[in-house]
């Protein structure tokens, strides 16, 4: 086996990689760097075999691009996109393409190279390091599915980049050995999407019963937004959905226009990055304020907020005319938009979705698929039976990235939603819960928190391992090993604003990793573990409150409260938290990645920064 070392290890190539790998670079151009990737491609969600015909982001171009790389540098992008639209996953694939060839990071990813484990050891020098061990695809073999090489690479500094979306969750069913029909997860669209389109397309003329193999509809599973993209690929190319949500699950995802409020209209998309709106939101890392005194304190403020949630609901209720048809009724969210988090996704498709549901081209099933059986038939839980030429499993994803981590034990120190808590945390959970109610007293109205469930073979309902959310300090270090500064873990973070919140961690981290001592983090000592745990573990507790009805319980999961968490990092960092010019344009205009550039350089000319500019020290 062929063993190396480096200076620093990054994990995944998609956003919180390359933004990682960047900054490493631009700290230390000369630092010994490498980046593993499974893919065959830059991009992680967005790589090239994963991007199918007719995705695209939830995001307009001008907003979901890193703030130092415009997309009128992109000339392979600036034909795929115009101003103002959101990016089809081609456009961004190219987009992050052209970014890591920008800056010297694509020919530091070994591609087709999977980590098979990560192991912290004893040095040979003294001192604690990581060793990833990973399989990589011999030259030629396309995929990665021919000769692999095992080799190990020794690294005192690692980031685990792997983010939410790389291990597909795919429940089993009853009979699904004898289906006779592609059965797939959604991330391998790209992979079945033409040999499904290449099947005729259903005429809606045609009667019920009339209905051939290669003529079935094709079924969809799940509510998420990743379901609604798949549903629409399909319709918008004149075949029949038979779309199955789970009656056991949470239901249809929020889904809203592009634009709300009207008259004024403001981009959704905008509203968590105006400062001003923020305070309508409860949250424990935002710097107290009178306003935030009065709106979460009070009885009257939490009527304000409240009401300002629920005219937020009922504009995109008003917008969507659930109820204009039968099948879009059951289209409606059945949980309050106060406590869904992300789960709420904009309607970002070239045409209009509920048309495509009120012209019989969708038919919605609220059930559970009971067992599947030859030639293509799902039977659902409430009896019905359809026919299907392929079933598209858009059940989420695993919170584990598929890494073996060791030695037997180390998963709990590094905090993982898999792994029991500590006995010492136990008890700081129940005391962070009151301090949580105190602060924020609507916090003890949520909702039950989202039960991670799945079928087993025999269809019984089993409960993935989710026992509390990630235990991170700012959501990317381990408090067990917060003191050692050899680990930091981006992508635990979902947001509407991603390429926001990579940058900005990408720079925390790597100081962090620089043992840390520039850092000015508040109510955190350097080297204290007993307050980095009780900051990790106030910040995740309050996420599962917050979002209980998406994935607080397993991540970090928020909108309104994106501009704070980055405002404390910065803070962290001696870094300025308003970005737009003058006290007006910070409260009440919307910030953008651009207001955002240059942060690597601002960090390096402040003064106390050393003269080895902010490198990332091996030992």
């Amino acid at each position: 086996m062929e063993e190396q070392t480096a200076d620093l290890v990054i994990i995944g190539a998609g956003w919180h990689g390359l933004a990682a790998a960047k900054t490493a670079l631009a700290l230390d151009p000369d630092i010994n760097l490498v980046v593993l990737d499974s893919a065959a491609s830059v991009g992680g969600v967005w790589a090239e075999e994963r991007v199918y015909e007719g995705l695209r982001t939830n995001n307009r171009v001008e907003s979901y691009v890193y703030s130092d790389f415009p997309i009128v540098q992109v000339a392979t992008v600036r034909d795929l996109v115009k101003p103002g639209e959101h990016m089809s996953g081609r456009a961004v694939h190219e987009y992050l393409k052209a970014y890591a060839e920008h800056f010297g990071i694509q020919q530091r990813v070994r591609f087709h190279c999977k980590v098979e484990s990560v192991e912290y050891v004893e040095g040979d020098g003294g001192g604690k390091e990581w060793v990833v061990g990973c399989t990589t695809a011999a030259a030629g073999t396309g995929t990665g599915t021919g000769h692999a090489e095992e080799s190990c690479i020794r690294t005192r500094k690692l980031i685990l980049a792997t983010g939410l979306t790389s291990q597909p969750r795919v429940p089993t069913f009853v009979g699904q050995e004898s289906f006779g029909v592609p059965l797939f997860h959604v991330k391998e669209f790209a992979h079945y999407q033409d040999g499904l389109f290449t099947k005729p397309a259903i005429n809606t003329k045609d009667q019920p019963g009339n209905t051939t193999y290669d003529r079935a509809p094709i079924a969809v599973l799940g509510g998420s937004k990743s379901a609604w993209d798949a549903v629409y690929a399909c319709a918008s190319q004149g075949h029949q959905v038979n779309w199955i949500i789970r009656a056991s699950g949470n239901g249809p995802s929020w889904m809203t226009p592009a634009a709300v409020f009207s008259p004024l209209n403001p981009l959704i998309e905008d509203l968590p990055l105006v400062r001003a709106l923020g305070v309508f939101s409860p949250c424990i890392w935002a710097r107290n304020n009178p306003i935030r005194q009065f709106l979460h304190g009070t009885w009257l403020g939490r009527v304000i907020v409240r009401l300002f949630w629920a005219s937020l609901e009922w504009d995109m209720l008003r917008a969507n005319r659930y109820n204009d048809h039968e099948e879009t009724a059951k289209l409606r969210p059945s949980y309050r938009m106060l406590w869904a988090g992300t789960a709420v996704a904009i309607l970002n498709f070239p045409g209009d979705f509920f048309a495509l549901v009120r012209r019989g081209l969708v038919k919605v099933h609220l059930a559970d698929v009971e067992r599947l059986e030859r030639n293509g038939t799902v039977v659902l839980s409430n009896g019905e039976r359809l026919n299907a030429r392929g079933l598209v499993l858009c059940t989420g994803w695993k919170a584990s990235p598929g890494i073996r981590f060791l030695p037997e034990g180390i998963e709990q120190e590094l905090g993982f939603p898999w792994t029991a808590d500590s006995l010492d945390q136990q008890d700081l959970v129940k005391e962070t819960h009151q301090e949580l109610y105190t602060r924020l007293p609507m916090l003890r109205t949520a909702p039950a928190r989202r039960m991670y469930r799945s079928k087993d073979a025999q269809g019984e309902h089993i409960t993935e391992t989710v026992l509390h959310p990630f235990r991170l300090v700012r959501f990317m270090v381990p408090p067990k090993l917060w003191d050692d500064h050899s680990i930091a873990i981006l992508g635990t973070v979902t947001t509407f604003n991603t390429p926001l919140v990579t940058e900005v961690q990408a720079l925390w981290a790597l100081v962090y990793l620089n043992d840390g001592s520039q850092l000015q983090t508040r109510h955190l000592a350097p080297h204290d573990k007993k307050s980095a745990l009780r900051e990790a573990t106030l910040h995740s507790e309050f996420v599962a409150l917050r979002s209980p009805t998406n994935h607080g319980a397993r991540n970090a999961d928020f909108v309104f409260e994106v501009l704070p968490y980055l405002d404390m990092l910065l803070g962290d960092l001696g870094l300025r938290t308003a970005r737009k010019g003058s006290w007006w344009r910070n409260l009440f205009v919307p910030h953008e990645p651009r207001d955002y550039a240059g942060l690597v350089e601002e960090w390096k000319g402040r003064p106390s920064v050393s003269q080895e500019g902010g490198k990332v020290k091996a030992a």
